[in-house]
Parts: C-alpha cells; structure tokens; sequence
C-alpha cells in the first residue's frame, strides 16, 4: 500500500508512540469515538434515503425484479455453458424479457440452456354431496413465517385459490446481456475508490485478521473485490483495484468476522443482505475515521443489499457501531480498550462454519 501523509495520522493506523493516559480521558475519548461511529453510521441511513427517493433508483428496482432468480443448478449450467462461450454471465435472461427491457438479442448469439419448471393447475372436483354442488374449497395457500403466501393480487384472503402442481421441467433457452443490443439497463452502481491509502492502515486491518485465524492474500477473486471462506479460513482481497479500494474491502472483509457472519450457525444465505450492508457499513466507518471518503461506494451497496429499506440499515446500527468501535479501538491501539478484538457483547464469537448444503463464501461486489 502507498502511504500519503494527508489521509491520517499514525495514531489511527496502530502504529507510532504511544501515549500513557488516565482512566478519565480514556472514558472521555471512548465517548467521543462512540458518538462519531454512531453519527457515520446515521449518515449511512440519511444517504440511502436520499439514493432510493431518485427516480433512477425506482426505475433500477423495476428492470431488476423482471430478472429470474436461477436455481444453484440452473446457474452451474450457466455458468458452464458460459465459460465454454468465452462470456462472463452478469445478468441473463430469456428472449422475451430482454425484448421487455427495450433490448433485442443479438442475431447468431447462442442461447444458454436452463430446466424451465412445467406446471398446472389441477381442476376442481365436486364433493359427493348428492346435490350436484360443488362444496370443495380450495386448499388452503401455504403459509410461511412472514404470513400467507399466494394470497389473490386483489387481496381478498377470502377467496378461492388453486395451487400449481409441477409436473415436470422443459428446455429453456436464457440470453447474457452481452449477447444483447438496445437501450442501456437503469443502473446505481458503487464506484470503485481511486488513489492511495496509508499503508499503516493496511498493515493494522491484515493484523486484526491475522488474529482471527484467518490467512490475507490479493489474488483474484472473480467478479467480486474480496471474498471471506470461513472453512479455509482466508480472507482474499483482488490485486488490480486501487489502494484506497482495497483497504476498504479488506475493512469490509474484517467487519465480516468482527460482525458475527463467519460464526458456526450463522445463516449467511439467508440473512445475505442484511450481512453486506452490516459489512460495509462497518467499512464505511472503519475508512472514513482514517480519512477516507467511500461513500460514492458505500452508498449505492447498502442501499442495494438492503433493497432500499432504510430501516433495514438503522435496525443493524448496533451490531455495526459495536463492530466499528472494535476495530477502531485496536488501530487506535492497545491503551483505548481493554478488550481483545471481537471480545464484544454484540458479535458471536467468530469461528469455522458449518456450511450446511454445502461450502459458502462471503464474496464482496
């Protein structure tokens, strides 16, 4: 990493001489840094309001719920198929919803093939009541923990609804963007930070992850700027991207671990966005006390994790300044905290994952 005098002083990057204070200022610093940690984070909530109130943020919401969530087969034969193509999947779907999207697909273009689900709707069938009338009602629509599903799109719960029954699959053919041409898709994406950052800084980050067990490399990472495996135990940070990009990756890959999603039992599937806009929340703080302006990044990523909801992200705003306040108070050194990192009440303890269905991998867009 390079180092530039302006971004911050040696004392936030856990280096330099240290200083002996007193019970009475160490409480009056640990004050001062928990109002500034709860005061970024509300920044976080107050600039993803004001992205997701932008008509482009609407119109980016509409064109991506037109697009197909796969099944984890579908997708690995995306992806082999791909691959054998020279394309690099990004966003793919079929004929007609490109064609919706204002795009066309491209004469000649090869289409990848996914199992589409076949199914129907079974007819009524009348109860044996000697009347001729039918006095089936329809089965009841599936519950879930989040309330009923399937319910009419008129919203009367009162009425009768039938369920689909799969009945087998069929051959689809699906299109990757890149094999489309017409109008450009409404987009809100993080912009990569550019420039230097304090090596010291990189340095502090790497030792925290260190002491977690985990093992810091910049080797490729596909699509995504780090990647966190808790069953190998190694945090992975892409090489070609700027030092002020990396190092706040690498925040954003530690507050993975300092946050609890690394954790034996964490569900990070199912609780995906919600653990990415914890993780980069974390890593806005982390960056923005040493200096650094990530917003231009931070903000379009939470808001995307977090599909908007602003109180998605003020509902984690304990879990993060906890978080934040660990890391900072070990790059402000050994004297501000009597706590080892992660030694927090707001955190599970950080250990391998049981990777139930198989292995998982935190990756960082």
């Amino acid at each position: 990493m390079t180092s530039t005098s302006s971004t911050t002083s040696s004392s936030r990057t856990g280096k330099g001489k240290r200083t002996h204070r007193s019970a009475a200022q160490r409480e009056a610093a640990d004050a001062v840094r928990a109002a500034k940690i709860t005061a970024l984070h509300e920044q976080i909530g107050e600039q993803v309001e004001a992205l997701t109130a932008d008509p482009q943020w609407r119109a980016m919401l509409e064109a991506a719920a037109k697009f197909h969530t796969y099944s984890l087969g579908n997708q690995l034969l995306i992806e082999l198929q791909a691959a054998r193509l020279g394309i690099s999947p990004t966003r793919v779907a079929g004929f007609g919803t490109w064609k919706a999207l204002g795009r066309s697909v491209v004469k000649g273009s090869t289409g990848l093939a996914v199992l589409a689900p076949c199914t129907h709707t079974p007819k009524e069938t009348q109860a044996d009541t000697g009347t001729g009338q039918d006095t089936r009602r329809a089965a009841p629509a599936a519950t879930t923990a989040a309330g009923t599903a399937g319910e009419p799109a008129g919203g009367d719960a009162d009425q009768s609804t039938r369920r689909r029954v799969l009945r087998g699959f069929r051959l689809a053919h699906v299109f990757d963007i890149s094999q489309t041409q017409g109008d450009p898709l409404p987009d809100i994406t993080p912009e990569l930070l550019t420039g230097d950052a304090p090596a010291a800084l990189w340095d502090a980050l790497a030792a925290q992850v260190a002491f977690h067990g985990y093992t810091l490399t910049r080797e490729d990472c596909g699509q995504a700027n780090g990647l966190t495996d808790p069953a190998a135990r190694t945090v992975r940070v892409r090489p070609d991207i700027a030092d002020a990009q990396a190092v706040k990756t690498l925040a954003h890959e530690l507050a993975h671990i300092e946050c609890g999603h690394t954790a034996e039992g964490y569900d990070y599937r199912g609780c995906r966005g919600q653990a990415e806009a914890e993780a980069e929340s974390v890593a806005y703080i982390v960056t923005a006390w040493a200096g650094l302006d990530a917003g231009a990044y931070t903000v379009p990523y939470v808001a995307a994790w977090s599909a908007g909801d602003t109180d998605v992200v003020r509902a984690a705003a304990a879990m993060v300044t906890a978080a934040a306040r660990r890391i900072l108070d070990h790059l402000d050194g050994p004297q501000s905290t009597e706590n080892a990192p992660g030694d927090g009440d707001a955190a599970p303890p950080a250990g391998p994952v049981a990777q139930p269905g198989g292995v998982r991998v935190l990756a960082t867009a």
